[in-house]
C-alpha cells in the first residue's frame, strides 16, 4: 500500500532536526510501522548529512504513491520537500517515467520544469516527442530546460526543431548550441559555423562543432583559427582542433598556414598548448617537426596501455616507436595491431628482444595475434623460450595463429629445451596418443615442469594416467591435478582427489570438490570443518555453497547463527548460493543483522523467492544505511512497486 503525505500545512515551519535526532530515528526506522516511516522521512530529508539524507531519499522513493511525490513537487512553501520529491522521482528510474511525462502538461511551470530535468535525467528515448511538444511552453525557463534535454537525447531527428532557436534570445541561443552539439550531427555544422565570429555564443560554437567533428567541422574551425588566430585562445582553440583531427578518418588535404601556423606553439610557455600543437600537427600526417612533436607527446602522456589519438594512423612512425626504451615501444605495438599489413616486421621482431616492461608483453601479444609471416612466428618463439615458465601463458592465445610457421620451425630447431618444444606441440594440438605417451616417458621433473603448463588442455589431461600418479607420488602430482580439474573440469578423478581430501585437505583440494559440485565429498569436507583453521574454513563454506544440498545447507545455516562475524558472513554468502525456497525464513530474521554483507545475501535470496513476507523484508531493506543493500533491494522490489 501507498504511503500519502501529510497534507495540512504546519503552523509553525518545519525545524531541521539535529544529526543526533536523525541518527537516533535511523536506527528506529526498520521498525517503524509504514505510515509512520512518512513522518521519519520527512524529518530526515531536512539533514545536511548527505548520507542521511540519501537514505530517507530511496525509502520515499520506494513507498510514496504518485500523488504523494506530485504533492512534493507543488509545495511551494517547503522547499526542502518539492527538492526531495525531484530526487525521488529520479530514483525511481524508468517507474517514474509516466509520471513526468504526466507532470510536463502541469499548469504550474516550476512542476512542469522538474518534470523536464527528471526525464532528462532518465535518458529514455520514449520523452523525445513529449519533450518536442513543450518546446512552445509559455515558461521560458521550462523551454530552455526543454532544449538541453532534447540534446541529450541523441536524436538528430530533431534539430529541424533547434535551428529557429540559435537565432533567438541568447537564453535559448546558448542552449540550442549546447544541444546541437550534443546531437553531434554534421546536418549542425553549418548553422554553428555562421556564429563563430559572435562575441558571445561563438566559443560554445566552436566547442560545439569540435563534438560533432568530421572533415567538415575541421574545415571551418581551421578557417576561424588562420583568420583570427591573434585574437583567439591558442590552448583552447589548438585543443579543440587536436580533437577534430584526431577523430577523423584520414589525415585532411593540406590546407595552406596551417601546419607553419603551429610550429611556433611547439615552443610557447604554456605545456598545454604545446601537447595541443604536437597532437595537431602529429595527426596531420608526416612532417618535419614529427620527432619534436613526438617528445613533447611522450613527456606529457605516459600511459603505454593506451594509443594517443593521434598516431592512430601514424604508420610511418612504426619503426620509431618500436625501436625506443620507453612507453612508445607499447605505443608501437598497439599501433602495430591495428595496421597489421603495413607493419615492418624486422622492426617489430626487434622489439620483442630484451626485456619488456610490465603490461607490454599483453599489447606485443595484440599484435602477434594479427600478424603473419615466419619472421613473426620465430620472433614469438624465441619470447617463449625466454620469459619464465609462469609467464608463458600469456602467449598461449597466440602460439595457434602461427601454428604451421611454428611447426617448421620446431622441426628445423634442435637446440629448444625440452619442455618447450613439448609445450608448444601440445598447445597446436599435435597427434594425442603420441603426446600422452611421450610425456609419460620423460624424466619425472621435466613431467612435471610441461604438465605444469598445460592444465587447460582437455582432452590431453584426460588422455594421461592421473591415478597411477597420484598413487605414486601425492605430493607432486596432487597440486597438478587440482589444477586441471578446476581448469577442465576432470570428473573422473573425483573419487582419487577424495581420497587425496581425506588424507591432506588442502584449500586448492577443497575449491577443486566445489568447482566439481562433489556431493560424495560433503560428509568429509562438514567433518574438516570441525577441525580446520580459519583460513582452511572460509575455503570449505565457499566449497560447500558450490555443491549444496540439503545436509550443506544444514551445516551453513548452523555456521551462520553459531560463528564469529567474519566466518558468519561467509557462511551467509555461500549459502545464498544454494539456498531453496525452504531458507527464507532463515534469511527473513536476518535482515538486521549488523553486517551489511549479511543483509546483502538477505537481499538475494529474498528476492529470489517473491512472496509476500519476503516483499515486505526487502522492503525494509530498500532503507537500509548500506547503499548496495538498499539498491538491490529495490531492484528486487521494482516489479511489485511498478504493479501499484
Amino acid at each position: 500500500m501507498d504511503i500519502e503525505p501529510n497534507q495540512g500545512k504546519a503552523e509553525d515551519p518545519p525545524r531541521s532536526p539535529d544529526w543526533q535526532e536523525c541518527i537516533e530515528l535511523l536506527d528506529r526506522l526498520p521498525a517503524l510501522a509504514r505510515g509512520a516511516r512518512l513522518g521519519a522521512i520527512e524529518t530526515l530529508v531536512r539533514n545536511s548529512s548527505p548520507g542521511i539524507r540519501a537514505r530517507a531519499l530511496r525509502m520515499g522513493a520506494a513507498l510514496l504513491s504518485d500523488d504523494a511525490l506530485t504533492t512534493y513537487l507543488r509545495n511551494d512553501d517547503d522547499a526542502v520537500l518539492r527538492n526531495s520529491g525531484l530526487e525521488m522521482l529520479k530514483m525511481r528510474g524508468g517507474r517514474g517515467f509516466s509520471l513526468a511525462v504526466s507532470l510536463l502538461q502541469d499548469p504550474d511551470p516550476d512542476v512542469s520544469l522538474q518534470a523536464v530535468l527528471v526525464l532528462d535525467h532518465l535518458k529514455d528515448p520514449r520523452a523525445l516527442e513529449p519533450l518536442r511538444a513543450q518546446l512552445r511552453h509559455s515558461d521560458a525557463n521550462v523551454r530552455q530546460a526543454v532544449i538541453v534535454s532534447i540534446g541529450h537525447m541523441g536524436d538528430a531527428r530533431s534539430i529541424p526543431d533547434l535551428l529557429p532557436f540559435l537565432s533567438s534570445e541568447p537564453w535559448f541561443q546558448l542552449a540550442a548550441v549546447e544541444a546541437l552539439g550534443d546531437l553531434r550531427s554534421p546536418q549542425a555544422v553549418e548553422p554553428l559555423a555562421d556564429l563563430l565570429t559572435d562575441l558571445m555564443v561563438g566559443p560554445l560554437a566552436a566547442e560545439a562543432l569540435a563534438r560533432i567533428g568530421g572533415p567538415q567541422a575541421f574545415q571551418f574551425l581551421t578557417s576561424h583559427w588562420l583568420r583570427f588566430q591573434d585574437e583567439l585562445e591558442p590552448e583552447t582553440t589548438l585543443g579543440l582542433l587536436a580533437h577534430v583531427l584526431e577523430g577523423l578518418r584520414e589525415a585532411p588535404a593540406e590546407i595552406s598556414g596551417f601546419r607553419r601556423s603551429l610550429v611556433d606553439y611547439l615552443e610557447t610557455e604554456s605545456s598545454a598548448t604545446q601537447g595541443a600543437a604536437a597532437r595537431c600537427l602529429l595527426a596531420l600526417g608526416a612532417g618535419g617537426q614529427d620527432l619534436v612533436a613526438l617528445e613533447l607527446l611522450v613527456d606529457r602522456q605516459r600511459d603505454g596501455s593506451l594509443l594517443p589519438a593521434c598516431l592512430a594512423h601514424r604508420v610511418d612512425l612504426l619503426p620509431t616507436l618500436l625501436a625506443a626504451d620507453d612507453h612508445r615501444r607499447a605505443w608501437g605495438f598497439l599501433l602495430s595491431a591495428r595496421h597489421p599489413r603495413e607493419v615492418p616486421l624486422a622492426d617489430f621482431a626487434a622489439s620483442l628482444e630484451g626485456d619488456l616492461q610490465s603490461g607490454w608483453l599483453e599489447l606485443a601479444v595484440e599484435a602477434l595475434d594479427r600478424l603473419t609471416g615466419k619472421e613473426v612466428a620465430k620472433a614469438l618463439l624465441d619470447l617463449f623460450v625466454r620469459l619464465p615458465v609462469p609467464e608463458r601463458a600469456v602467449l598461449a592465445p597466440v602460439l595457434e595463429t602461427h601454428k604451421q610457421a611454428l611447426l617448421e620451425l620446431l622441426d628445423e630447431a634442435g637446440d629448444l629445451p625440452g619442455d618447450v618444444s613439448m609445450v608448444v606441440r601440445a598447445r597446436l594440438g599435435e597427434d594425442l596418443p603420441a603426446m600422452a605417451e611421450r610425456i609419460g616417458s620423460l624424466p619425472r621433473e621435466e613431467r612435471l615442469q610441461v604438465l605444469a603448463q598445460l592444465p587447460d588442455q582437455a582432452q590431453l589431461m584426460r588422455s594421461l594416467p592421473w591415478e597411477m600418479w597420484l598413487e605414486r607420488d601425492p605430493g607432486s602430482y596432487g597440486p597438478l591435478a587440482v589444477e586441471a580439474t578446476v581448469e577442465v573440469g576432470l570428473r573422473e578423478l573425483a573419487p582419487t582427489l577424495r581420497r587425496l581430501l581425506a588424507q591432506d585437505a588442502t584449500p586448492e583440494l577443497i575449491r577443486a570438490m566445489g568447482e566439481l559440485g562433489d556431493r560424495d565429498s560433503v560428509a568429509t569436507l562438514v567433518k574438516l570443518l570441525e577441525t580446520a583453521g580459519p583460513e582452511h574454513r572460509a575455503v570449505i563454506l565457499e566449497s560447500l555453497g558450490r555443491i549444496g544440498g540439503p545436509e550443506v545447507r544444514a551445516t551453513l545455516r548452523r555456521v551462520a547463527g553459531e560463528s564469529q562475524e567474519d566466518l558468519a558472513r561467509i557462511a551467509f554468502k555461500a549459502l545464498s548460493v544454494c539456498a531453496t525456497e525452504g531458507d527464507d525464513e532463515f534469511f527473513r530474521e536476518a535482515i538486521g543483522h549488523p553486517d551489511w554483507f549479511v543483509r546483502l545475501a538477505c537481499a538475494d535470496v529474498l528476492g529470489r523467492f517473491q512472496r509476500p513476507d519476503n516483499l515486505a523484508a526487502l522492503a525494509q531493506l530498500a532503507s537500509d544505511p548500506s547503499t548496495i543493500v538498499a539498491q538491490r533491494a529495490l531492484g528486487y522490489l521494482e516489479p511489485e512497486v511498478a504493479s501499484r
